[in-house]
């Protein structure tokens, strides 16, 4: 298998996804489960940061979006729910265990920005 080849072209969209990313896993520190979203988003800044540099090995890419795709469908009901039964006003809401919507909501939110960025790095990557 050949080895990713360095890029040429602009580096800076990659490595600002890349330190957004890091910021959004900073973040997570005080989360409930900081192991699982420090680790997550840390593993998708490292993605940006290498795609500012080098072509994005295909098997990275696809073993972060299978992660983000497991997350997105593990996260999805909590979503829906806020959706049709909530109101808007509860994703700024306190978390609790009987709202569990809450987190799953903003789980989404945060994977399917990741997601975005993991792609968008990864298509810069290829150019």
């Amino acid at each position: 298998m050949p080895s990713p080849q360095p890029r040429s072209g602009p580096r800076f969209l990659p490595l600002l996804l890349g330190l957004a990313m890091l910021v959004f896993a900073l973040v997570q520190i005080n989360d409930p489960d900081p192991l699982i979203w420090v680790t997550y988003y840390a593993a998708i800044a490292c993605a940006c940061t290498v795609a500012a540099y080098r072509t994005l090995h295909r098997a990275v890419f696809l073993a972060l979006a299978a992660v983000t795709a497991a997350g997105v469908v593990l996260t999805l009901p909590g979503f829906i729910d806020w959706l049709m039964n909530r109101p808007t006003s509860d994703l700024w809401a306190p978390m609790s265990a009987s709202r569990m919507y809450i987190e799953h909501s903003r789980e989404l939110l945060g994977l399917l920005i990741a997601g975005g960025f993991l792609v968008t790095a990864d298509r810069l990557s290829r150019r």
